[in-house]
């Protein structure tokens, strides 16, 4: 909490000093760590729209959108069939370069602050998301995308809430993002979009950094660096494991 308020009063004191920028935009924490007992976590980002040039402050009302993105992965949606009493695997839709986390968060529903366009060019739902990532598909185009999202949704890992940014002052803004426990590993951005007359006046981008630690960072890490060698431990593991339990279970 004492970090998070030194970094509230620096934004807030840096507006007269930085006065060429139109925003500034933070995070409450750059490095979330996972361990074995982690069920989630709860970062806070915040910004600060700048005055002019001249000290004034634009005329008119702000709205925010947030867009936070986990690092990318492959996915394979497959679409089970029946035959003969047995559930096989028939279409298939392969997504590449799919944001394994996407969160979309505003001050209002979206499509009533910003102009319906610039959502388009910019693919801020779900639903862009799963389009841009679709590489290959044996069946219905719309139906694999929408399937996408649907499990992604459940998984807690695609959301949007449209009441998740709250102004605090006229300038002054924050939201809250919910990391669920099965959220993946590796660099996070987030996107501030200032918006105003349904344009898009300034923006700024923040990373941010979830990584495993300790015992489950050094498997992890083995795994990949050690393939052999980590393959072999298991094995070894798992031997010594049923050895154990034979010899419990004699006595």
């Amino acid at each position: 909490m004492a970090r998070l308020l030194i970094l509230v009063l620096a934004l807030l004191t840096s507006s007269t000093a930085a006065q060429s920028q139109s925003l500034i935009f933070g995070t409450s924490d750059p490095t979330i760590s996972i361990h074995s007992n982690f069920s989630g976590e709860t970062i806070t980002l915040f910004g600060n729209i700048e005055p002019n040039v001249d000290g004034t402050m634009p005329e008119g009302s702000y709205n925010v959108i947030f867009v936070i993105r986990g690092p990318v992965e492959e996915r394979v949606v497959r679409r089970k069939t029946r035959q003969f009493g047995i559930m096989l695997n028939a279409d298939h839709a392969l997504f590449t370069g799919l944001p394994s986390f996407y969160r979309v968060l505003s001050s209002g529903p979206i499509e009533a602050i910003l102009d319906p366009e610039i959502i388009a060019e910019r693919n801020l739902t779900a639903m862009a998301q799963a389009e841009l990532a679709l590489t290959e598909t044996s069946g219905n185009v719309e139906l694999f995308e929408a399937e996408l999202v649907r499990l992604m949704t459940n998984a807690n890992l695609f959301r949007t809430d449209e009441r998740g940014v709250a102004f605090l002052s006229p300038t002054f803004f924050t939201t809250r993002v919910v990391l669920p426990a099965n959220v993946p590993n590796g660099i996070f951005l987030a996107q501030a979009l200032v918006v105003q007359d349904g344009q898009i006046v300034a923006e700024r981008a923040q990373r941010f950094f979830v990584q495993k630690s300790g015992f489950e960072r050094f498997l992890g890490e083995a795994a990949i660096d050690q393939p052999l060698l980590y393959g072999l431990a298991c094995v070894a593991l798992a031997l010594v494991t049923g050895w154990l339990g034979g010899v419990l279970f004699r006595r």
